[in-house]
C-alpha cells in the first residue's frame, strides 16, 4: 500500500510540473508594410537634394488643375505624403501621386 500511495504521488507531482503556472499571452506581432504612396513619397524626398540648382520648381495636378511651386526648399516624406516647403516660407502637404514633376528646369510657357 505504502509503494502504491508513493507511486500515486510521483504520478500527480510529475504531471504538475508539466504545467504552467501561468499562461503567458504570445506577444503580438507587428508587420508594417510600406504602401505605394508611402514609397513613391520616400523616393521624391530621396531624390530632391541631387537637385543642386535653384530655384526648383514642383509641378502638380489637383483634381484636373496643374499648378507649379517655385523656389522648393526642402521636400520631406511623412508617413505617405510629401512635406514641400517654399524658401518665402508657405508649407504644402501633399499626395505624392499628384506630382508630375520636381526640377530647376522653368516650366514651359503656354501658347
Amino acid at each position: 500500500m505504502k509503494t502504491i500511495t508513493t507511486l500515486f504521488f510521483l504520478a500527480a507531482a510529475l504531471t504538475g510540473f508539466g504545467q504552467p503556472v501561468v499562461p503567458v499571452p504570445p506577444s503580438p506581432i507587428n508587420v508594417h508594410v510600406a504602401t505605394e504612396v508611402e514609397e513613391l513619397a520616400r523616393g521624391y524626398a530621396l531624390a530632391f537634394p541631387s537637385i543642386t540648382t535653384t530655384p526648383v520648381y514642383l509641378t502638380l495636378r489637383k483634381e484636373g488643375v496643374v499648378t507649379t511651386l517655385v523656389s522648393v526648399k526642402s521636400v520631406k516624406a511623412v508617413a505617405g505624403v510629401l512635406i514641400v516647403e517654399l524658401d518665402k516660407g508657405p508649407i504644402y502637404i501633399l499626395n505624392p501621386q499628384d506630382i508630375l514633376s520636381i526640377t530647376n528646369a522653368p516650366p514651359a510657357r503656354g501658347p
